[in-house]
């Protein structure tokens, strides 16, 4: 497809947009951003100097550390029951994991079904001319197996999941995941599972496909450093495959990406032997500010919305005659807070917004006086 006709993200619009609003000294509580607002752990960035003044500055493997690799694998089969092998992990960042799994496995004209809202991932079946499918999930965003088996035609060849996901923090069950591999083995679909959020988890417990799956159907894990650790902009993560599709993935970092930096792999292996204690208090601060930012939200008139048990986003429906677009817009020019249009995650996400719990508590607080104030406002004119 050309690149012309793929939209560009309104989440980083959004970011461009309130950057420059900053830069013209104008306040902006700005949560639309999936970004932690922790700092990355001191122990994470000493272990990146350290391995810069060393020399490890030059090129290394496409395919990513070994020694990296190794902890990976050895953290997804202790947590989360992963059949990893350092042989199956690739170590790329999650977002460019997502196109490359999706570029190693379908074709152009191939159908990849997902879910209605999701993440941000039609653009990149689009960029690799596939065909995106969505399917409704439930009024809960819980997931809607029937609904999946409706969308499948012989054209589908993938379906990607988040989970926990991503705007809606809900989380896939043993069922559904089974349900899916079902599916997925019937149609002769590949199964691609981002997992960026699998640290983040208040209720329940994290299913990971591909510790369900035999070898049938081909399952790939994504995960990333960026949300565990507060690591977004070391722009790292990996991805965990069966061998012939990692093999795709290797090729395809050589001729793009080449590496990532050897200091930044070096300190990511570091965080995951040492930095469990940082990743603990992340989640137990998420976990506080979710349960504090719900309360609040429970008592605001003309919303509703289902208390997520992941990820650190809320995806609360509205009940003015705006569509998601003119609500975000109008929100951020009356009121300076910036959240994410639900449209942005799919069709089913019109008439939400994405508001993102990863900001300080008394920041929280006055992003809901400023949305609860919108809402009265704009309510009250239609009377």
């Amino acid at each position: 497809m050309p690149l012309e006709k793929i939209e560009e993200s309104p989440i980083l619009a959004l970011v461009a947009r309130v950057f420059e609003m900053r830069r013209r000294g104008e306040e902006v509580l700005a949560l639309h951003i999936g970004e932690p607002d922790f700092d990355t752990p001191v122990g994470i960035r000493r272990a990146a100097s350290r391995s810069m003044n060393s020399g490890r500055t030059h090129y290394v493997s496409a395919q990513g550390s070994p020694g990296l690799r190794a902890a990976i694998a050895d953290r997804l089969r202790r947590r989360h029951g992963i059949p990893a092998r350092p042989e199956t992990v690739v170590v790329l960042p999650a977002k460019f994991a997502i196109y490359a799994s999706l570029l190693a496995t379908v074709s152009p004209g191939d159908e990849v079904l997902l879910a209605d809202p999701t993440y941000l991932l039609s653009q990149p079946t689009q960029l690799v001319g596939a065909q995106p499918v969505y399917f409704p999930l439930r009024e809960d965003f819980s997931f809607d197996l029937n609904a999946a088996r409706r969308a499948t035609t012989p054209r589908t060849r993938a379906i990607v999941l988040v989970t926990p996901a991503n705007p809606t923090g809900t989380m896939l069950t043993r069922a559904d995941i089974e349900g899916i591999l079902d599916l997925a083995r019937r149609h002769r679909m590949v199964v691609i599972s981002d997992e960026t959020y699998e640290s983040l988890v208040y209720e329940g417990e994290h299913v990971a496909p591909a510790a369900l799956a035999d070898a049938d159907p081909a399952v790939i894990t994504i995960g990333s450093f960026s949300k565990v650790y507060s690591m977004t902009g070391w722009r790292i993560g990996y991805a965990v495959a069966p061998e012939p599709i990692a093999a795709r993935l290797v090729k395809i970092i050589e001729h793009t990406l080449s590496c990532l930096p050897p200091f930044i792999q070096d300190a990511a292996e570091w965080a995951l032997g040492h930095a469990g204690k940082d990743e603990e208090r992340f989640r137990a601060t998420f976990r506080e500010r979710r349960d504090h930012l719900a309360e609040k939200l429970s008592e605001v008139r003309g919303l509703s919305f289902a208390r997520p048990p992941g990820a650190f986003y809320i995806f609360p429906k509205y009940d003015l005659p705006l569509s998601s677009i003119e609500f975000s817009a109008a929100l951020l020019n009356e009121e300076r807070l910036a959240v994410v249009p639900g449209i942005a995650f799919g069709p089913h996400g019109e008439h939400h917004f994405r508001i993102s719990y990863s900001s300080d508590i008394p920041t929280l607080d006055r992003a809901v006086l400023r949305l609860d104030r919108f809402l009265q406002r704009h309510r009250g004119s239609r009377a």
